[in-house]
C-alpha cells in the first residue's frame, strides 16, 4: 500500500502561515470558502435526497435501493460536516485557550 503526501500545496505553511495580513486574510478567505462548498455540496445532496423520495412516493421512480442509496449519502454528508464543524470548533478554542 503506497502513502502518498498531501498534495496541491496544503502542507504546513498553509496551517501556520508566516506574519503578515495579506496571508492571513487569505487563510480566513480559503476556510470561508471551504466550509461555504461544504454546506452547498451537502445542501445539493440533500435536495436530491428529497427529489428522489419525492419521485417514489408518486411511483415515477420503481427502484427503492436507488433512493435509499441517496438518502444515506445525504445522511453520511451532513454527519461529516457537522464532525468538521466540532473539530473545527474545538480546535479555534483550543487555540484560544494558547497562551503567548
Amino acid at each position: 500500500m503506497v502513502l502518498n503526501g498531501i498534495e496541491s500545496g496544503l502542507g504546513i505553511g498553509k496551517a501556520f502561515p508566516s506574519t503578515g495580513s495579506a496571508k492571513q486574510t487569505s487563510a480566513v478567505e480559503g476556510a470561508g470558502k471551504f466550509f461555504s462548498e461544504l454546506v452547498s455540496k451537502v445542501n445539493d445532496l440533500q435536495n436530491q435526497s428529497d427529489s428522489a423520495i419525492q419521485s417514489l412516493a408518486s411511483g415515477e421512480n420503481k427502484n427503492l435501493h436507488e433512493v435509499m442509496i441517496s438518502m444515506e449519502k445525504a445522511s453520511v454528508s451532513f454527519q461529516f460536516m457537522s464532525q468538521v464543524r466540532t473539530k473545527a470548533i474545538e480546535a479555534y478554542q483550543e487555540v484560544m485557550r494558547m497562551q503567548m
